[in-house]
């Protein structure tokens, strides 16, 4: 017993000094929190819940966001016949609703911590930007112009957020991007040179019939 004792005390001093630490010291205090750690954790403690309540508030913002997904869903053929106001609230307003459910679910601080990282900083701000940007040009210019353009630098910034999340993921949306632009190039170009080819045909056709017989 004695020389286990012995031991032990010899065991703790080594690691004493190996630490840095003397013999009856306390260990240094930890670092002070950065202007960015203390507001996370405000802002984590301002929403301090239950787990009941925390799961309230998960179910209801999902069921809201899941319901706006389907109406915008339905509001989608409006987009095509120009009309595109509608589609673009409520799919705005279901992404943020998601949003919402998934910081009741994880918490808000872990929920800024996991879209501040390097790797998904500036998809997550593009995608926030562009969203309450698309609901902003929804309620103010309501041009179809602006909205299709607003809408479709949102759903870019968010197919960008979502794939941050998969191995691999922005490769994919980066071909799925340049892919659905090129196609959409080539409709374009095909619409423009068959209203020319019309344009063209019908006025060599009125020429010809002015024609002396």
């Amino acid at each position: 017993n004695m020389f286990a004792s012995a031991g032990n005390k010899l065991q703790s001093i080594s690691m004493t000094v190996l630490s840095g630490v003397g013999v009856g010291e306390p260990p240094p205090p930890p670092p002070p929190a950065t202007m960015w750690e203390s507001l996370l954790n405000k802002i984590d403690k301002f929403f301090e819940m239950s787990y009941m309540q925390r799961m309230a508030g998960f179910i209801m913002t999902l069921i809201f966001g899941l319901v706006m997904m389907g109406m915008a869903s339905m509001y989608l053929p409006m987009v095509l016949i120009g009309f595109p106001q509608k589609f673009a609230f409520t799919y705005a307003m279901s992404n943020l609703l998601l949003l919402t459910s998934s910081c009741f679910m994880v918490g808000p601080k872990k929920q800024i911590e996991n879209m501040t990282q390097p790797h998904r900083l500036v998809a997550a701000a593009a995608w926030l930007t562009s969203t309450v940007g698309l609901l902003y040009v929804v309620w103010r210019m309501r041009f179809f112009v602006y909205v299709a353009c607003a809408l479709s630098i949102q759903v870019i910034s968010l197919l960008y957020y979502v794939g941050s999340y998969l191995p691999w993921g922005n490769s994919w949306v980066t071909y799925i991007v340049k892919s659905g632009a090129q196609m959409i190039v080539k409709a374009c170009r095909g619409i423009f040179c068959l209203c020319f080819n019309r344009g063209g045909s019908s006025s060599s056709s009125s020429s010809g019939s002015l024609l002396p017989m």
